[in-house]
C-alpha cells in the first residue's frame, strides 16, 4: 500500500481514449505476476527502505473494525500497536507492503488497497494537509507532495513528468525484491484520485491508469473506480492527467492574509521529520540509489549517473574503486536482481526484458544470466516451477 494517499486536484477532462492509449503505448514494460515464488531476494538499493508509521493507520483501523487482534497480526513483523502511536517512527517498507498483502487475504478483501485509497481522508495527512491546501493549483500540490516523498517513504519514486498535452504522476517502489505489492500500488493511485475528486469534482477522472502488476480479473472494479482505461504489467504505477486539469486553480484553497507562508511551514515540517536517510553519504550508496531509480525506466550509462552526481566519469570510477567496487559490478548486481524478479513472473518475455535492462537482444541477456547463475533463463524458470 503506500502512498501515498495524497494529492490533489484539477477540473475534468474527458479526452480519455486517445490520450490514454497513446500514453500506455509509451509505458509498456516487463511483466510481473501477482505472486512471487521461490526464495526472497536481496535488496540492491543500498540503504534500508522505510515508511513513516502513520501510513499504517488506515490499515490498522480496518483490521480492528473486522475484529482482528492487531498485536497478534503485527507480531510476525516485529511490530505492535503501541509502537505505532509514534506517528513519525520509521517502519520497514518491506513489512508495510507485506502487511497490506496479508491483510487483504486475512479479511478476504482482494481490493483492500483500492478501498482504503477510496476512503483515505485529509486528517490522515496530519499537518501536511495544510501545505497542500496552500497550493494554487493541482500541479503545485503534486510537486509539493513529491518533495515530501523521501521524508515519508525512502527508496521510492514519486514524481510528475510533464508532456505537451498531458502529464504523468508516477509512483514506484525502487526495490524490485519488495514483491508482491499490488495492494500498495492500488492504495497509492486510488488515494491520489480520491483527493483530486474531493478538491475538484466527484466526476473527475484521469486520462489513463497504469499498474506494475497484472490486472487480469481486476479490471471491472478498477475501471469502475478510476472511470478511465486501466492497463497492467507496466514499468511503474501511473496516472495520466491532462495539463489543463493540472494548471487550473483548486476549488478549495487557503489564502493566508500574511502572504505566502508555505516556505516557512515546509521548513518546519521537514526539520521535524529529520533527514530522510534515503541515500547514504558514500559514493557507492549514492550510485546504487540512482541505478535502482533508473534501471528499466531510463538510461543507466555511467556518464548519466556521474552527471546526476555532479562529477566526471573518471572521478566516479576512482571513488567507487576506493570503496572496493566498480560501476560495472554494481550495475550487474542490479540487473541480476531485477531479472530474477521478473523471471519469477508468468509470461515474462525475454525480448522485452533485454531492451529494458540495456542488452542488445535476448541472446546477450541469456548469456549474462547463465554466467551469473549457471542456468539459462528458461532453465531458471523451470527450476522455480519444480
Amino acid at each position: 500500500m503506500s502512498r501515498r494517499g495524497l494529492c490533489t486536484y484539477g477540473e475534468v477532462s474527458h479526452n480519455v481514449c486517445n490520450s490514454g492509449q497513446s500514453q500506455f503505448r509509451s509505458m509498456r514494460g516487463w511483466r510481473h505476476s501477482t505472486a512471487q515464488r521461490g526464495r526472497p531476494q536481496r535488496s540492491v538499493v543500498g540503504e534500508p527502505s522505510t515508511i513513516r508509521a502513520f501510513f499504517l493507520a488506515p490499515l490498522v483501523r480496518e483490521l480492528g473494525a473486522n475484529g482482528v487482534n492487531i498485536d497478534g497480526f503485527l507480531r510476525p513483523y516485529g511490530l505492535s500497536r503501541a509502537q505505532l502511536t509514534s506517528l513519525y517512527d520509521r517502519v520497514p517498507l518491506r513489512h508495510f507492503v507485506a502487511i497490506a498483502e496479508d491483510a487483504s487475504i486475512r479479511l478476504d478483501q482482494p481490493f483492500l488497497g483500492l478501498e482504503l485509497g477510496r476512503n483515505f481522508s485529509f486528517p490522515d495527512l496530519g499537518p501536511f494537509y495544510a501545505i497542500l491546501m496552500l497550493s494554487q493549483d493541482l500541479r503545485s500540490a503534486l510537486e509539493r507532495l513529491a518533495r515530501y516523498e523521501s521524508a515519508w517513504q525512502t527508496n521510492t519514486t514519486l514524481d510528475v513528468i510533464r508532456g505537451k498535452q498531458t502529464s504523468t504522476c508516477r509512483y514506484c517502489i525502487q526495490d524490485p525484491t519488495i514483491w508482491p505489492r499490488r495492494q500498495d500500488a492500488e492504495f497509492a493511485l486510488a488515494s491520489v484520485t480520491t483527493f483530486i475528486r474531493r478538491l475538484t469534482s466527484k466526476c473527475w477522472r484521469p486520462l489513463a491508469v497504469g499498474f506494475e502488476h497484472d490486472v487480469k480479473g481486476r479490471l471491472r472494479s478498477l475501471n469502475q473506480f478510476f472511470k478511465a482505461p486501466v492497463r497492467g504489467n507496466e514499468p511503474l504505477n501511473s496516472l495520466v492527467i491532462s495539463n489543463e486539469d493540472l494548471d487550473q486553480r483548486l476549488r478549495w484553497h487557503l489564502d493566508p492574509v500574511d502572504g505566502d507562508i508555505t516556505p516557512i511551514l515546509e521548513r518546519h515540517l521537514m526539520e521535524l521529520l529529520g533527514p530522510s536517510g534515503e541515500v547514504g553519504q558514500t559514493f557507492t550508496a549514492r550510485a546504487n540509489h540512482l541505478i535502482a531509480k533508473r534501471l528499466g525506466r531510463a538510461s543507466v550509462a555511467i556518464d548519466v549517473i556521474a552527471a546526476e552526481m555532479n562529477m566526471s566519469v573518471r572521478s566516479l570510477r576512482r571513488h567507487l574503486t576506493e570503496e572496493g567496487t566498480s560501476f560495472r559490478q554494481m550495475l550487474q548486481e542490479h540487473r541480476r536482481t531485477m531479472i530474477e524478479t521478473v523471471l519469477r513472473s508468468d509470461g515474462a518475455r525475454l525480448c522485452d526484458l533485454a531492451g529494458r535492462m540495456g542488452y542488445s537482444d535476448s541472446a546477450v541477456l541469456s548469456r549474462a544470466f547463465k554466467a551469473w547463475t549457471g542456468l539459462s533463463p528458461r532453465a531458471y524458470i523451470k527450476s522455480l516451477k519444480s
